[in-house]
């Protein structure tokens, strides 16, 4: 996967997550079909086309290190062209497309996924 933004939604969600105003969790990976460039300023993906909550968490090696992770099973998505995949959080994500805040969005390029793929989205995100 190409370079993954995290977005100003994203930092203003962990930001009030501090001072107990939202729920920090990131609960959904979303893919879509535009290959327009992550920026800072993403709310949503450019054109999401599949949803799936994440599949675990683990702490990384390092301090403030979280690994999160969706796994994307034969049966999911098959005949979807990937082009980009978002990390969605905080009280309002939900299986309902565009719903959340996106902490993350990048771009990836994985054409007609088959039903005898599996794929594997991680997200390593650090607060180093």
């Amino acid at each position: 996967m190409a370079t993954i933004i995290i977005t100003d939604d994203g930092r203003n969600l962990l930001r009030d997550s501090m001072a107990g105003n939202s729920n920090p969790l990131i609960a959904y990976v979303a893919l879509g079909t535009s290959n327009t460039s992550p920026t800072n300023s993403d709310h949503r993906l450019g054109n999401e086309i599949f949803r799936k909550q994440v599949t675990s968490y683990s702490n990384g090696v390092n301090a403030g290190e979280i690994l999160i992770n969706m796994y994307l099973s034969p049966t999911d998505a098959v005949g979807d062209n990937i082009q980009e995949v978002g990390f969605f959080g905080g009280s309002t994500a939900s299986s309902t497309p565009n719903s959340g805040v996106l902490l993350a969005r990048g771009l990836y390029n994985h054409s007609n996924k088959q039903s005898t793929e599996s794929i594997q989205f991680q997200l390593d995100f650090s607060l180093s």
